[in-house]
Order: C-alpha cells, then structure tokens, then sequence
C-alpha cells in the first residue's frame, strides 16, 4: 500500500486516538525499528500526525551500539550515504500500535512504518517487510500466532565501568545461579510483578518471568499473539524491562553469551509458532502427532534453516551460544519434544497448546526478521506441499543431519546468496541486511587485529 492510501486509511484512527489521549497524556515516544533490531526512539509533545513523520533513513545503514568501541557508526547502505546526501524518508504511525503507559500515564508511545520519498513502501524496514509476509499467509486461509521467550542478564550498573567498556566487571544482580527461585534476591519478587503490571497496562501478557541457570540469568516469556504484534510486543518489552532495570540501578543484557562458552547459560529467544483456522488450531492431531498442514510448514521452516540461519544468529556474539548438550541447536532437525533440535514440537496437554518451538534464535535478534523467516519458509513449504522427515528420536549427536553455519560468515553466505531469501524479504532488503553483517564482521575483525589478546600474553611472553 502506496504512502497516501495508508494515510488516507490511518488519518481518522489517529485524530480520535490524539482527542482520547490529549486529555490524559503530554508526551509520545515514536519507535522506529532499526535494522539491527533496536528501536531508534524520539519523545514529543504528545501529537499523532495524521500526515506522517519524518525519518532519518540513516537508521537503516546504523551498526550495533552505534560504532563501539571501533567509530564504524554507518554501514555502505543505499538508504542513506554521500551521493544520496543522507535524507529523510517517511514514516506513519500504526494506529493498532498507539498505548498510554499505565505506569507513567503522561506517556504514550506508538511505533512506526516507513515509505521512500516517493511514497513507496520502504524495502528496508523490518516492520515492513514482516508485514508483507503476514499477508501472504493470511491468504493461505491461517492465522499465524507467536510467543516469544526471552533470556537475559542482569547486573548492577555501574555507569564508570560501564563508559570505560569494563562490563566483564559488573556483579551480577542476586546471590546464586539456581532456576526457578524465588529469592535470588530481596528485591526479585516486587521486580516481576512491577514488570508484568506495566506490561499488562499497555496490552502484553507475560506468561512468566523466571531466574534462569547462571548468576544474573533471568527469562520472561509473553503470551501469544499475531505475528506483527508479537514483534511489536517483543520489541516493547525488551525497551521496558531495560527501562525498569535502569529505573533500579541495574542494567540488562540481551547479547547471547557473557559467560564462557561451556560455563552456565546462554541466552535465547525461543519463539512458539502455531497456525489457526476459524478460530482452531490447525497444527493439533493429538499427542505426538501433526496435522498435514503442520507438517508441510515446519518441512517449509526446516528446507530454509541453513539460509535464514543469519537471522537467528546475527552477530558475532551469536556463535558462541552454539552447544546442543545445552539446549542451543546445532543441526537442521525436529523432533517431539526434544530440546535439541532447533524445532521442538510440542502438542500436549490440549490441541490449543499444539506449538513448534524453534530454538535456535538468541536473544541478540531482530524479532521482525526472526519471525519473517519462520513464517516465510513455513508458507513456503505448505505452498509447494513439501514432504516431512522423520523425527529424531535418538541422539543427535550421533546422527548424520545436516548443520547450521557455524560462523557469521557462513550465515552471511548462505542468507545473500539465497533467491529464496531475495523472493521472501525483497532483493534489496536481503543485499542491505546481508552488508550490514558483513560491517559487523569486518568491524570485529578489525578490533581483534589491533589488539593482543590475553593468549598471546600468556602463551608467548615468557617462552
């Protein structure tokens, strides 16, 4: 839908949501979703523009943490550089998207679409290209659910360590690394129910908020919803729980690993997918078993795997949560119930719960790609009517299955080499976000190349 037939469709929505709001609230925070998977966020005077904002399209070619520690801020992009003269593009807020915070009730925020000057639909925007491809499995008849479970870490602040880069140095917040306890810490119990209140006040259900396996490990999980809400919910709850961390002088962590690999847990971000059809789950046949449709779109999601895989390890950081014995899958596989294998099908105790668990993305994604990927092998599959193969019900460890890339460079390969990547997300998306890694790669490997690490220390100095 061009620029003028969306704001044409949203400008009602947006005038009665502003007379609602204006005689509660102040202030709006406008959330744009970058590249990366952060929201890039902007705090006004509370107006919901029925003719559209404004947007530096520099958010689409913006690298993590904006260049730390090596000042690479912008990545080669066509959305914004020196020929184009770094422009504004367009943006209209979502009217579904629009909530006053329960919270802090002067507060409230809504998130945005973006289009090209000339009206068109932005290629690179990931709320975008999601969209899009909800819309084609709609068309299938479905109606595509996630929930997405989230493990994270956190610390307490430290703001002189933290501008120093010395967060390796930050004490974990609660004194023992047990799951599922109720008193890691005195302050733990009133942190999770502060949390799932704010959440609730603005529309996201958070199942659960647990402590995880690790010092300062902690996993939230929220409740289903569409695809394009559940990202939007994703996206919000990160914001807020990070919000509510800093609020207490603590800080949150959403990279995959910040312990060694091997040592304690890593994080992911589990994602529970099921399709429903006039209003019942299409994917329960009863326990251990799979409708046809199911099966033909989780063969769609596992026929893809190795060329999505970018989009559920996106950084560098990402590969070092690889470790089936741990839960972090490491093959192209499924099976019932199995922890092991990056899709884990779940059909018990009702039909309502029938669910694939994909477990391979961490929490460092982009829940707008993440969930793009899935639902665009999936579609995929049931469209050509794609055969499933057997479940693996032994080891697979000692099975001979195919394996996901092990590096950033492998996913990067396989995701920009792809058509199927190119026909799902666009051409021009997959060339932007397959650079965007490429500068995460380079830049890495520029930093490790200017330092000597501590095994050379070690290793070298005194033989």
């Amino acid at each position: 839908m061009e620029f003028e037939d969306i704001t044409a469709e949203y400008a009602p929505k947006l005038e009665a949501l502003q007379r609602d709001l204006a005689s509660r609230g102040e202030f709006v925070e406008v959330h744009t979703v970058d590249t990366s998977g952060a929201f890039r966020s902007k705090i006004a005077p509370l107006k919901l523009s029925p003719y559209g904002e404004s947007i530096n399209a520099i958010l689409y070619c913006v690298t993590h943490g904006d260049g730390q520690p090596m000042g690479d801020v912008a990545f080669a992009s066509p959305s914004a550089n020196e020929e184009n003269g770094f422009p504004n593009i367009k943006g209209i807020i979502d009217p579904a998207t629009v909530v006053q915070h329960g919270w802090k009730p002067k507060f409230a925020s809504a998130i945005t679409s973006s289009y090209m000057l000339d009206g068109a639909t932005c290629p690179f925007d990931p709320r975008g290209v999601l969209a899009r491809i909800e819309k084609r499995v709609k068309a299938l008849g479905y109606e595509p659910m996630f929930a997405l479970e989230y493990e994270f870490g956190i610390f307490h602040a430290d703001h002189d360590l933290m501008r120093a880069g010395r967060y390796r140095e930050l004490k974990p917040w609660g004194h023992s690394l047990t799951n599922y306890d109720l008193v890691r810490s005195g302050e733990y119990q009133d942190f999770a129910a502060e949390f799932i209140t704010r959440m609730k006040s603005i529309g996201i259900g958070v199942a659960s908020l647990v402590t995880e396996y690790g010092y300062g490990m902690y996993e939230y999980a929220l409740t289903p919803k569409s695809a394009l809400e559940a990202a939007d919910d994703a996206m919000r709850a990160k914001l807020h729980l990070r919000e509510l961390c800093a609020e207490r002088g603590l800080v949150a962590t959403f990279m995959t690993r910040f312990q060694p690999p091997g040592k304690e847990s890593a994080c992911g971000a589990h994602h529970h997918v099921s399709l429903w059809r006039d209003g019942k789950p299409a994917f329960a046949a009863g326990p251990n078993r799979l409708t046809p449709v199911a099966e033909k779109f989780l063969a769609g999601v596992l026929n893809r795997m190795q060329e999505t895989h970018l989009l559920f390890r996106p950084t560098v950081n990402s590969y070092r949560r690889f470790d089936r014995g741990a839960w972090s899958p490491e093959d192209v596989a499924w099976g019932f119930e199995n922890r092991t294998a990056p899709i884990r099908a779940i059909t018990t105790p009702n039909d309502g719960a029938c669910r694939l668990e994909h477990r391979a993305p961490g929490a460092d994604i982009n829940p707008y790609l993440s969930i793009a990927a899935i639902l665009a092998a999936g579609c995929e599959g049931i469209e050509k009517d794609l055969p499933l193969e057997a479940p693996v019900t032994s080891n697979l460890a000692n099975l001979d299955k195919p394996k996901l890339p092990r590096t950033l460079n492998a996913s990067i390969e396989a995701f920009a080499t792809s058509d199927f990547c190119a026909d799902a997300f666009g051409e021009a998306f997959r060339d932007n976000y397959a650079e965007s890694r490429r500068a995460e790669q380079a830049a890495f490997d520029a930093w490790q190349a200017s330092h000597i690490t501590d095994f050379e220390w070690q290793r070298y100095f005194v033989s």
